[in-house]
């Protein structure tokens, strides 16, 4: 028995030993915070614009947008980059046709769209330019990113966002044109007309359970007027809505031919104009989506049933979605948010089946470079698009 408790203690005292040797080891390979920041590469600082476009060439491994590369301010001229002469050049906005033809331009990059730029795209649609437009905002502060994760630190400048503009990859970049610009203009004025009625709408609310609360009786009087006068705005603002709202349909079947049955299909009654509306606005921002699961991310419908993770969605196309899936399928909102989920992700299928049968019959126009129309209705399909490049959600 002595010999056997012996083995064990020189047994445990080797497993011992050798676990101390192990973590010396492992120690030893380990480098400490101090040596790590004297192997860290110093970073380098970009000062003028040939320097950046060569980094861009370099660790990007992509050549420029093949046209000029366009970067808007609200209150200060345009900077317009040109790879042709590796230039960046301040110009007035009125005068950026005029300057884009002295330099022999036909295709243009913009980084988004905005009603107060409308006028000057349209102009250069019109001219016979190529109008291209980022999909995402974002993009160029995410290749300031990947450069200076490559220890390439490109300052915040005028100067620099165009050149970082025209190296954003190929696949974010929508090729727009007359028609989709003059739609997209009378869809920013539905929506500042359907915003002010939500808002107004709220305020009734508020105001009718503030009154319901409060004891005093003089207090609930004045309430009593204000919710009579919030009465009589909304019923204005509710009329004001429905004709924003037939202005905007009447525009945007002026320019894609979206007939009353296109909107039977969808399952929207004849009288719903708002609801018309909506779905409007659905079809216009599926024209830059290639496939359903592009459409599906941009609207933020999940379809993980456990899925946590957020994702960057369009939460106005989210809205315009729900609303329309209570409306055309008449469902509970307080009740059914599991049903108005799964029929947004049906209704989505049938706009993109709705956009790809009027890309199919030419309807779409330069937007896709479309040729003469077609014979066939407005649901005739065209070819799948590849799709690729698009995100999958996870």
């Amino acid at each position: 028995m002595e010999t056997e408790k012996a083995k064990k203690t020189r047994r445990k005292e080797t497993e011992k030993s050798g676990t101390a040797r192990r973590t010396i080891r492992r120690s030893k390979g380990r480098k400490t915070t101090a040596e790590k920041e004297t192997t860290t590469k110093e970073v380098i600082r970009v000062k003028d614009v040939g320097e950046l476009v060569e980094y861009c060439k370099t660790l990007l491994g992509r050549k420029p947008f093949e046209g000029a590369a366009v970067d808007f301010h609200q209150k200060k001229p345009a900077y317009v980059y040109l790879p042709a002469d590796n230039s960046v050049t301040k110009v007035d906005t009125q005068k950026l046709l005029d300057f884009l033809k002295e330099k022999g331009v036909q295709r243009v990059l913009i980084d988004a769209l905005n009603k107060k730029r409308l006028p000057t795209l349209v102009r250069l649609s019109e001219a016979g330019f190529e109008v291209f437009v980022l999909r995402r905002t974002y993009a160029i502060e995410q290749l300031r990113q990947v450069l200076r994760r490559q220890n390439v630190e490109v300052p915040k400048s005028d100067k620099f966002d165009p050149v970082l503009l025209a190296f954003t990859p190929p696949k974010k970049w929508a090729l727009v044109d007359g028609k989709f610009l003059k739609a997209w203009k009378a869809m920013t004025e539905w929506r500042y007309a359907d915003t002010t009625f939500r808002i107004e709408q709220q305020r009734y609310d508020a105001n009718s359970e503030m009154s319901k609360e409060d004891e005093d009786e003089e207090l609930r009087r004045i309430y009593e007027m204000i919710r009579a006068k919030l009465e009589e705005v909304q019923r204005l603002l509710e009329e004001v809505q429905k004709l924003e709202a037939q202005l905007f349909v009447l525009k945007v079947q002026k320019q894609y031919n979206v007939t009353e049955k296109d909107f039977q299909k969808l399952g929207i009654e004849t009288d719903d104009i708002v609801a018309k509306a909506y779905a409007c606005e659905a079809i216009l921002e599926a024209i830059h989506c290639d496939t359903l699961v592009g459409f599906i991310n941009k609207a933020g419908i999940r379809l993980a049933k456990n899925g946590k993770k957020p994702f960057i969605h369009d939460g106005r196309l989210s809205y315009v979605l729900h609303q329309l899936a209570i409306k055309v399928y008449h469902l509970d909102v307080n009740n059914q948010q599991g049903k108005i989920r799964y029929k947004k992700l049906q209704l989505a299928k049938k706009i993109l089946k709705l956009f790809r049968g009027i890309r199919g019959s030419g309807r779409v126009g330069e937007a896709f470079g479309a040729g003469p129309p077609e014979e066939g209705g407005l649901f005739l399909l065209s070819p799948r698009p590849s799709g690729r490049g698009l995100r999958k959600q996870e």
